[in-house]
């Protein structure tokens, strides 16, 4: 695939993903949403592109491809389970609601972002902060009981999708 094959090709990617999330967070497949969305995304994305130096990929595209799909099936298990965890405490469970401070380590602004997005899906997690001081993003859970477990599932999460998309 020729540079410019490939350049189209993420802009139309990234577009969709932008879409995606939209839709999901309207929870919608109308068609004047996903319209919207894809409007919005394209938007975004060209808006964003005119800003960097840098329009080279960091992965190929068969690992950027692996990565979306991680992503998005990781954030919607995540925004089944949270919803599941949220309905228990509802309806009487116990939770042990508390702050998790999670390494920032090598995620640029733009991997921050995208951590905080993904994060927010789910309800029960919200990210607070981010505490540039010490190096790391802060946030909410409803059971907080285990954090080390919060901390390696964000790791994981970084390590087989974020890391790929957005560096």
């Amino acid at each position: 695939m020729s540079h410019r094959g490939h350049v189209l090709l993420g802009i139309v990617l990234r577009t969709c993903g932008l879409a995606a999330i939209y839709l999901m967070v309207l929870t919608s497949l109308d068609p004047g949403d996903i319209i919207i969305g894809l409007l919005l995304g394209l938007g975004i994305v060209l808006g964003l592109r005119a800003r960097t130096v840098d329009h080279t990929d960091h992965a190929p595209l068969p690992v950027l491809l692996l990565a979306s799909g991680r992503m998005l099936a990781g954030t919607l298990r995540e925004m089944v389970v949270g919803t599941w965890r949220v309905v228990r405490f509802c309806l009487g469970g116990r939770a042990q609601p508390g702050f998790v401070e999670i390494p920032r380590g090598d995620r640029s602004h733009r991997g921050v972002a995208l951590w905080g997005l993904l994060t927010g899906e789910a309800p029960d997690e919200y990210p607070v902060d981010v505490d540039d001081a010490r190096g790391v993003l802060i946030v909410h859970l409803l059971h907080a009981d285990d954090p080390d477990a919060v901390r390696e599932r964000h790791r994981v999460a970084r390590e087989r999708t974020q890391r790929h998309l957005v560096p």
